[in-house]
C-alpha cells in the first residue's frame, strides 16, 4: 500500500453527507493548501464515511472520530484494536483510497502536527456529535481544563430540572463560542463545519 506523505488531491473531488466538496484543484499557496484538505480531515468519520458497523464501532471505542486521525494511523495499528479484523482493514484502505488519502499519512501542519492548540481543537471537534451538536464529557473536561460542573451550573442552574434536552444545546454553544473566538481567525476552514452546527442549534432552540 502507497504510504505517502502528500494527500493526493490534485484531480480529487467527492460531496459528502453534508455537502462538502472537496476539489483537488491547486491552490496558489501552501497554507491554502492545507486548508482545503483540513475542512475533510477535521469531519467526523462517522459522517463522511459509510463503513461497517463493526468498523466504526471500533474506530469509536479507540477514540478514532475524525478523517486526520484515521489517515494517521498504520495497518498494524488499526489491527491492534479490540475486535477489529482484516476486514474491517481492506474495508478502510479501500474508502480511503477512493477518497484520494491513505493509511500512514504524515500531516505535518496545524492542527495535526502535535501543537498545544493544535491537540486541544482535535479533543473539541471530537465532541462533535453524529446528529448535530457537542458534547462534553467527564474526560475531555480534564483534558481542556474545564470544570464542567461549573459550566453547567452558569448554563443550566441549579435546577435538575432545567436539565435533560438542554444541556448538549448549551454545551454546544459554550464549545462553539470556543471555536470561533480562539481558532477561527486562525483557521478560516473551520467555518464551514460550525455553520451547520449554528444552524442546528437555533433550530433546537426554537
Amino acid at each position: 500500500m502507497e504510504t505517502t506523505g502528500m494527500i493526493r488531491n490534485d484531480r480529487y473531488e467527492r460531496i459528502s453527507s453534508s455537502g462538502i466538496v472537496f476539489s483537488g484543484k491547486p491552490a496558489a499557496k501552501g497554507n491554502s493548501k492545507n486548508s482545503q484538505v483540513n475542512g475533510i480531515l477535521i469531519r467526523l468519520i462517522e459522517k463522511e464515511i459509510e463503513l461497517s458497523i463493526r468498523s466504526q464501532h471500533c474506530l469509536n471505542n479507540a477514540g478514532i472520530r475524525l478523517i486526520g486521525q484515521l489517515v494517521q494511523k498504520s495497518a498494524s495499528e488499526l489491527l491492534d484494536l479490540k475486535n477489529f479484523g482484516r476486514k474491517s482493514l481492506r474495508e478502510i484502505e479501500e474508502i480511503l483510497s477512493e477518497m484520494g488519502l491513505t493509511l500512514e499519512m504524515n500531516l505535518d501542519f496545524p492542527p495535526w502536527n502535535g501543537d498545544r492548540n493544535g491537540n486541544e481543537l482535535i479533543r473539541v471537534l471530537s465532541l462533535q456529535r453524529v446528529d448535530g451538536g457537542f458534547q462534553i464529557d467527564d474526560d475531555a473536561a480534564v483534558a481542556l481544563g474545564v470544570d464542567l460542573g461549573k459550566i453547567n451550573r452558569e448554563l443550566l442552574g441549579e435546577n435538575p430540572a432545567n436539565h435533560g434536552k438542554k444541556l448538549p444545546l448549551l454545551q454546544t454553544k459554550y464549545l462553539l463560542d470556543r471555536l470561533e473566538s480562539k481558532f477561527e481567525k486562525d483557521m478560516p476552514y473551520l467555518a464551514d463545519l460550525i455553520k451547520p452546527h449554528r444552524k442546528w442549534l437555533a433550530k433546537e432552540m426554537r
